[in-house]
Formats: C-alpha cells, sequence, structure tokens
C-alpha cells in the first residue's frame, strides 16, 4: 500500500513565505526560500505542485519533494492560478496602455513542467472567473466583447469555440464530465434579466432559461458533478431602504432544463452564504438580518433542517460532506459552529475570535 501522503499547507507574510507538514507532523519543510517579496501562492487543485510569484519570476515546485520543476522569466506577475488538473500555470500583471498603443498582454497560461508560455491576453482584471476551465482541461474560456470565447490550451492563438449572448456580462463554466456554461444578462430599463444554460460546444439551443428582476450582477454555485446551479442575484441599491447591502435573491436551475425555481426563504435580509454538500444533493443557506438563520435544503430546493439562529455568516461543508462549519467572521464575533449531517447534531463550538478564513483541509 502506497503511504498516504501529508496535508500541507504554505503560508506567505510580507517579506517571506514558508511550507509546513500538517498536524500529526506539524513541521517546517526545508524551502529555498525567495530573496524578495512573495506577492503571490498557489496549490494546484491536486496538490501536486506549489506555484509562487516574487518581482522578479515565477516559480513552480513539486509539493512532496520541494524540487522546484520550472522557473518562469516573468517580473511583475501579481496573481498566479492552475488549470484543474495542474497541467497549466495562469499568471496575470497590472495592465497598463500606453498612451498611443496598444496594452500589452498581461494575462498568460504556461506549461506547468516546463515553464513554456502556451499563449498571452489582454485582461484589465483578474478574478476567480478571469479564465475558467473545463475538468477535463480540453478547454479554457474568457468573456471577451459580450462574447464567451473557448480555447484549446494547445492552440490559444484562435478560440475554438465561441458563444455569442447580447448584453452577457458575466459567465460560468460548470464542472463535471459534460461540462455546462451559464451566461447571465442583467436586467436593463423595463426588461427582467436573463440566465441561460447551454452545453459547452452545443450552443444552438439552450438547456434552461430562466428571467427574474432585481439582479443586477449574480454569483453562481455549482453542484460539483455540473448537474444544478445556484444562482445568487444581487442589486446594488435596496429601494425599500433596510439594507445596506442592496437586495438579493436565490434561484435553483437544473442543467438539463428540467427543473427550476425561487429558492423561498423565510427571513427577510441579505443572503450571506451558500454551500453544496459536496456528496448530496443538497445545500446550506445562511440568510437574513443578524442574527441570521441557516438551513438546509434539497434538489428540490425544500428545506430539510433547520440549523438554528445565530451570527454567522460563512457556511462550509467538509470535502467529505459529512460535516458542517457555520462560522461568524469579518466583524462578527469569530465563532465557528460545527455539524454533525449525519446526526442532525452539533458538534461543538469553537472560539475563533479575530479570524477572517475559514476553510476545510483536504482530508475533511
Amino acid at each position: 500500500m502506497a503511504a498516504r501522503q501529508h496535508t500541507q499547507f504554505a503560508y506567505r507574510a510580507q517579506k517571506e513565505m514558508g511550507v509546513w507538514d500538517a498536524p500529526p507532523t506539524s513541521a517546517a519543510l526545508a524551502l529555498d526560500k525567495p530573496a524578495s517579496e512573495v506577492r503571490a501562492l498557489k496549490y494546484s487543485p491536486n496538490g501536486k505542485y506549489l506555484a509562487w510569484a516574487t518581482t522578479a519570476e515565477v516559480r513552480v515546485m513539486d509539493a512532496q519533494t520541494q524540487a522546484v520543476v520550472a522557473t518562469i522569466a516573468r517580473a511583475g506577475v501579481l496573481d498566479v492560478r492552475f488549470s484543474p488538473k495542474g497541467t497549466y500555470v495562469v499568471t496575470w500583471e497590472r495592465f497598463s496602455k500606453p498612451a498611443d498603443g496598444e496594452a500589452s498582454p498581461n494575462l498568460s497560461i504556461w506549461d506547468a513542467k516546463t515553464g513554456a508560455l502556451c499563449g498571452a491576453f489582454v485582461h484589465k482584471s483578474f478574478g476567480e472567473d478571469a479564465i475558467q476551465w473545463t475538468d477535463d482541461e480540453k478547454y479554457c474560456a474568457k468573456l471577451v466583447a459580450g462574447e464567451v470565447r473557448f480555447y484549446a490550451p494547445e492552440a490559444l492563438d484562435q478560440p475554438a469555440l465561441v458563444l455569442r449572448v447580447d448584453g452577457m456580462s458575466s459567465f460560468s463554466v460548470s464542472p463535471g464530465r459534460s461540462p455546462s456554461v451559464a451566461v447571465f444578462v442583467p436586467e436593463r430599463g423595463s426588461k427582467p434579466a436573463l440566465l441561460r444554460m447551454y452545453t459547452v460546444g452545443s450552443f444552438t439551443r439552450p438547456t434552461a432559461n430562466k428571467t427574474f428582476f432585481k439582479a443586477e450582477n449574480v454569483e453562481f454555485y455549482w453542484h460539483r458533478l455540473g448537474t444544478n446551479l445556484l444562482v445568487l442575484t444581487q442589486t446594488d441599491v435596496d429601494n425599500s431602504g433596510r439594507s445596506y447591502y442592496g437586495e438579493s435573491s436565490l434561484y435553483f436551475m437544473a442543467a438539463a432544463g428540467n427543473f427550476d425555481c425561487r429558492v423561498v426563504l423565510d427571513r427577510e435580509g441579505p443572503i450571506h452564504d451558500v454551500a453544496w454538500n459536496p456528496d448530496e444533493k443538497e445545500f446550506a443557506v445562511v440568510y437574513g438580518y443578524m442574527p441570521a438563520k441557516a438551513a438546509l435544503f434539497n434538489h428540490r430546493a425544500e428545506p430539510v433542517l433547520d440549523l438554528g439562529t445565530a451570527p454567522r455568516n460563512l457556511v462550509r461543508f467538509n470535502p467529505h460532506g459529512r460535516v458542517l462549519a457555520l462560522a461568524g467572521l469579518g466583524n462578527l464575533a469569530g465563532a465557528i459552529d460545527l455539524w454533525d449531517r449525519k446526526s442532525k447534531s452539533k458538534i461543538c463550538t469553537i472560539d475563533a475570535h479575530g479570524a477572517s478564513l475559514c476553510a476545510w483541509a483536504p482530508d475533511g
């Protein structure tokens, strides 16, 4: 039997970075630390690689052996990401445009093993949705001038597929073996907002449609299989004047187009967070004015478990879906409730005063 790999975590501070084996080992690993500021630090989704960007270069390290496998001589990189399988590294530099010329490409895709440049684009801002991948890495996609362009990573000079929807402002590619893409068109005047879903590679007809009002922007929450989507709609201003954060609503959509609905919440106020159970077709929502309410809903968007009322604004299932964390972070007290999904009971409450981040280890 192969030895179990240790869970590992990395950190970066203003003038240093480090890598540690997680408990029970809890030991710092020998590392050739960079001499300059580390601006970004990221593991590949499968944990095989760790990449970091300094003011002068980007390095890709084998996380288990701590051997550097690729060095990318690119100065000015501010963020770094991996493709789903860790085959490619995506880097981003600050956008700049000379007064008398065209902007230089600032979003680049590199081969993680060799550091070879695969292609580059101009992209003004960078976030989780700047470049989106299908799980098999067959395509990466980006939004350009109202259309979603899908590129094969081995041929980034021309898009392999293009999806055009008038007025589109954002999109999201699903996980799963048969990926879908959801596109959002915000409401304008008397026209409601529109969300459409397509199968990647088949853009003639959408598989699902949904229209709604009070939606200036959205957040997408896919089930890990890509079969269902939760859409959190938001407005910048609450016309009733009751909320500083605008108005929000939650909608459920099946990728097959055979079911959709608004998720009915029994408490007024903002929706703070949403999370899918990775192993079940159910999801959790934290919603309402503080103290907020948390509840579980099934795959028909029906409530199945009341998780109580408390000053909480974040929800996370562990990777196995057995334990649920409900946290109150940021400007809240910093308490974290752990719930056993199987017994439907609270395990404990953790005091995490002053915490601003809550995440599960990969082993749950």
